[in-house]
């Protein structure tokens, strides 16, 4: 019996030390992975375009790389990324031979590339130790930090600084609310309510649309249920489609009246009397990276300069829109330092080359098809379903290097449906009475995951 009892009790206390040892990782990894999430979101540059996220999740690589693998579309992203560098370096080894290039400028144009995809692969880690909603709150945080060192931030701080961190946050905060859909809906509301009405009073029109149109898409998402099969997701981005067309009619409207504000008024007049459309007015870059491509169809390469002839072509095709490139902007902006056509899609292209329009064509994938599964499945976010309508618009209208920071949150919410979580396909079955707490099942994952200790982190 004593020996007995003896051993029992060495049990006993070998399984509170593994407990105590394993609750001792688990608070280690959740720092970790709260800090690396933090950090990804601050934006700091260290050297030539890499940031200090980008830093953190390099070193974390080891960690995260086996775990990023395991998420839907992520090895692809990552073959992608792999052809664009190597067609970069070739495209520029070639193209050297006839334009000017900066041994700088192709550091700078590909290490800020590869910074966002470390802490792509940081944020799907992170959300696999902590919650989807504490990540996002913690990169959110982390943005406000570095929000004041735009360098058009004195112009306009809330449009050009603090806008896009308290989207972020407030959305964020909204996804902590996981077993009451109700009144997570009304939060969502409340905080899209609230920002779209700042938003609107600083001028800012596009950002105050994509507000907008997530507010009704999350509203329709919430519609009864009518019918028991599901709308189809073409018919979802049909209806996405015509909703921005009318809020797009809606807003040039209310900013020819006035009613956002003198600037955007005096904006708008000018952006509409140039091209007879608002959006080729405020974005005649469109009409210069057409020309550049129907140009040199297969891209520029990394660190290449334009050559006088390239910016001749750029100014015809912007020239066609109704804008006068003669004014410095052309020079300085657009081919001072770079070639910057204001554009991701064309950015990708101008140093990627083809794969940089493969790799464009696959984020525009992502974010609609992220918008067609969330309306027809109702299980979209108003945080993902913004990010998708954002992404959207950077791919066509806005530069690579402010698109790269909310790109790198998109991707982690985009990619976050794992492969083992995918049913396969079977024969029907009944349908379990749902859980009145859904949000327990992603809580004991992380905590099997958190269980197996360094092995499995």
């Amino acid at each position: 019996m004593a020996v007995a009892t003896a051993v029992r009790v060495r049990t006993q206390r070998t399984r509170r030390t593994q407990r105590a040892e394993r609750t001792g990782w688990e608070v280690l990894t959740a720092l970790l992975a709260g800090t690396a999430a933090f950090l990804a979101g601050t934006d700091v540059d260290l050297v030539r375009g890499l940031t200090v996220g980008g830093l953190v999740g390099t070193a974390l690589a080891p960690v995260w790389i086996r775990e990023a693998s395991r998420y839907r579309g992520a090895a692809l992203g990552g073959v992608l990324l792999l052809a664009c560098l190597i067609s970069a370096l070739a495209l520029a080894t070639w193209r050297s031979a006839t334009h000017p290039t900066t041994e700088a400028g192709v550091l700078f144009e590909l290490v800020p590339v590869v910074s966002t995809a470390m802490c792509v692969g940081a944020l799907l880690w992170g959300q696999r130790v902590l919650s989807p909603g504490i990540v996002v709150c913690l990169y959110a945080l982390g943005s406000f930090m570095t929000s004041t060192m735009g360098s058009r931030f004195a112009e306009d701080p809330w449009r050009f600084g603090f806008s896009m961190p308290a989207t972020m946050l407030l959305l964020g905060a909204c996804m902590l609310i996981r077993r009451r859909p109700r009144k997570r809906l009304l939060a969502d509301m409340v905080a899209l309510g609230a920002l779209t009405a700042v938003t609107a009073l600083s001028g800012a029109r596009s950002m105050s649309a994509f507000l907008i149109m997530t507010a009704v898409l999350l509203l329709w998402q919430h519609r009864p249920r009518t019918a028991k099969r599901t709308t189809s997701a073409l018919l979802s981005l049909v209806l996405v489609g015509a909703l921005g067309l009318g809020l797009y009619r809606s807003l040039e409207g209310a900013a020819l009246d006035g009613y956002l504000g003198q600037s955007a008024q005096q904006r708008t007049e000018e952006q509409t009397q140039a091209a007879g459309s608002l959006i080729l007015g405020g974005r005649p870059e469109i009409g210069a990276a057409v020309a550049l491509m129907l140009h040199e169809p297969l891209g520029y390469g990394a660190g290449i300069m334009a050559t006088s002839t390239d910016m001749q072509v750029a100014k015809q095709g912007m020239s066609r829109l109704g804008y006068d490139p003669d004014n410095g902007y052309v020079e300085h902006y657009m081919f001072g330092t770079r070639i910057e056509v204001h554009s991701l899609i064309g950015d990708l292209w101008i140093w990627f080359g083809l794969a940089g329009l493969v790799l464009s064509g696959w984020l525009l994938w992502l974010a609609t098809s992220y918008l067609g599964r969330s309306m027809s499945h109702r299980t979209g976010t108003a945080l993902g379903i913004f990010l998708a309508l954002q992404l959207g618009w950077n791919l066509f209208f806005g530069p690579i290097i402010s698109s790269l920071p909310p790109l790198a949150l998109a991707l982690g919410v985009f990619l976050l449906q794992r492969k083992d979580d995918v049913p396969a396909p079977s024969t029907p079955k009944p349908q379990p009475r749902p859980s009145r707490r859904p949000g327990r099942q992603g809580q004991r994952a992380r905590r099997r995951y958190l269980a197996g200790g360094p092995q499995r982190a």
